[in-house]
């Protein structure tokens, strides 16, 4: 769930966070990697928890694992900017980057109560 929150902009800290050994880049992608694993887990769970899953179950779980594989392998390495959400878009074209202290909040965008900036 807090992937999700990530990337819809729910809390959005993570954006300018300090780079892991994963990154090569200046930008941030470990919510899309956090999603990734989630949707495997997701997509495991019914052979993990059932000892004979109905068919359906066992397609749904099987397509959610094989989407969940190109989905971290990309973000582990690289994630495109065209397919990052349009407030990150547009922190990143104001200069936003890992490390630096540029507003994650546009000022004509109204910022969420519940987040820190």
């Amino acid at each position: 769930m807090t992937s999700v929150m990530c990337i819809a902009g729910i809390q959005r800290e993570w954006a300018r966070a300090k780079p892991v050994i994963t990154n090569y880049l200046a930008r941030n992608f470990m919510p899309y990697t956090f999603l990734g694993f989630g949707l495997a887990c997701v997509g495991v769970s019914p052979q993990l928890i059932f000892t004979d899953p109905p068919l359906a179950l066992n397609a749904i779980g099987g397509l959610l694992t094989l989407l969940a594989v190109p989905f971290i392998l990309i973000s582990m390495i690289h994630w495109p900017l065209f397919l990052s959400p349009p407030w990150y878009r547009r922190w990143y074209k104001r200069g936003g980057r890992m490390g630096n202290k540029v507003p994650l909040w546009d000022p004509s965008e109204k910022k969420n109560s519940s987040s820190t900036n």
